[in-house]
């Protein structure tokens, strides 16, 4: 069995949606003996974990008014220093593969630890990082430091022996490598089984619309105005499971009272909830300073949507990874203006033509039987790090 040590703060856990995707390739399907490090590998739900302790007088630093300066420190000093325990335990494990998924403090100890050890390097962009929105005012880098992160990540991306991407906007954007292939986000393994006749000709008579995902940053300001235009519908009754807290805690109240904000739920949980569901929604930002990123980002929500046959709707500029993908394989009802009222108009149009609503209900579940198959999917992953490593 081949040996992986896993650097990146995206741990192989069941919190969120970037980190199941790299729990199911890594730990549920136990092709490969796993090691994770970094930052927050105490986290990984792997037998083995190195976590990375970091300088104590740091450490209290970023309790501080210079946390972000710490921060940024970090960003800069792991493209040239690699701990020493951390090459040590490395070189002890002797692993066939360092495997990363970028993010500002961990990819430049993935670099040079392969470089150093001469062991092959695999790297799964799945968020540009240095560009994201969603960083805390504390750990956003600074404007020289982004453009640095920048292109370390572009020369990241040269070096690697193997490369996957989340969609095709991510490849198109670090452009072409030799041994790169566009990997989507692995979906649930245990998938509903349904048959025809559990397709809805047409949805409840109020329809329940859930969200599941991120509700911070501008995600959370586009779902905040969704729900403030159907907190009062008799037709639509939205259901967000959050992922992060982005609304103020007098909206919180306000749209949990009126049965829009639910608590976080694990995913194990959520499979009931989307089974009960009539429909989906995601959202990529309309917000200009986003663009690098919905461009390129593929929303994870896609993978445990479709395999429940319902109506998926797409809110997001036409820019955006989303809209794309749903236009390309007809699997999503796509709304392509910032306006939390034709999104409204959208669901309400489709509830009306119950041909339309089995379609898109059908169509969701074709792409996940084909395009998003998530044993496809976990066998390219497979079958690439298997050919990378033998090729070295």
């Amino acid at each position: 069995m081949l040996k992986i040590l896993y650097i990146s703060s995206i741990t192989p856990d069941t919190s969120c949606g970037a980190h199941i995707a790299i729990y199911r390739h890594l730990v549920y399907k136990q092709d490969f003996e796993v090691t994770v490090c970094g930052t927050s590998a105490n986290l990984a739900l792997t037998k083995a974990q190195f976590k990375l302790q970091r300088n104590s007088l740091l450490e209290r630093l970023r309790r501080t008014r210079l946390a972000q300066f710490i921060f940024n420190l970090d960003y800069l000093a792991n493209w040239y220093f690699i701990p020493k325990k951390l090459e040590a335990y490395a070189r002890e494990y002797q692993p066939d593969v360092i495997f990363t998924v970028p993010d500002n403090i961990h990819a430049g100890l993935a670099m040079k630890l392969s470089k150093k050890l001469n062991i092959p390097l695999v790297v799964d962009f799945q968020d540009l990082f240095p560009l994201s929105q969603f960083l805390s005012s504390t750990m956003k880098p600074f404007g020289f430091v982004r453009k640095f992160l920048t292109q370390k990540f572009r020369e990241l991306h040269d070096r690697a022996d193997l490369a996957f991407y989340t969609s095709e906007g991510m490849q198109q954007w670090f452009g072409q490598h030799d041994n790169g292939h566009v990997l989507y986000p692995v979906g649930d393994f245990e998938r509903p089984q349904l048959a025809i006749a559990d397709n809805k000709i047409k949805p409840s008579k109020r329809i329940t619309v859930v969200y599941a995902g991120n509700c911070y940053g501008a995600y959370g300001r586009m779902l905040l105005k969704f729900a403030r235009e159907v907190k009062n519908s008799d037709r639509i009754h939205l259901k967000i499971f959050p992922v992060g807290k982005g609304w103020t805690d007098e909206e919180i109240q306000e749209m949990t009272e009126a049965g829009i904000y639910q608590s976080f739920m694990p995913f194990e949980q959520l499979r009931q909830e989307f089974q009960n569901a009539d429909a989906f929604l995601t959202v990529m930002s309309f917000e200009k300073p986003e663009q690098p990123f919905v461009q390129t980002s593929f929303t994870t929500k896609w993978l445990d949507y479709v395999p429940y046959s319902k109506p998926i709707f797409v809110w997001s500029p036409e820019y955006a990874s989303a809209s794309i993908f749903a236009k390309k394989h007809d699997c999503g009802v796509v709304v392509e203006t910032d306006d939390a009222g034709s999104l409204k108009n959208s669901i309400l149009d489709l509830a009306n033509s119950p041909e339309q609503w089995t379609y898109y209900s059908k169509q969701a579940r074709k792409v996940s039987d084909r395009v998003l198959n998530p044993e496809s999917i976990h066998q390219l992953f497979v079958d690439q790090i298997k050919t990378t490593v033998e090729a070295s």
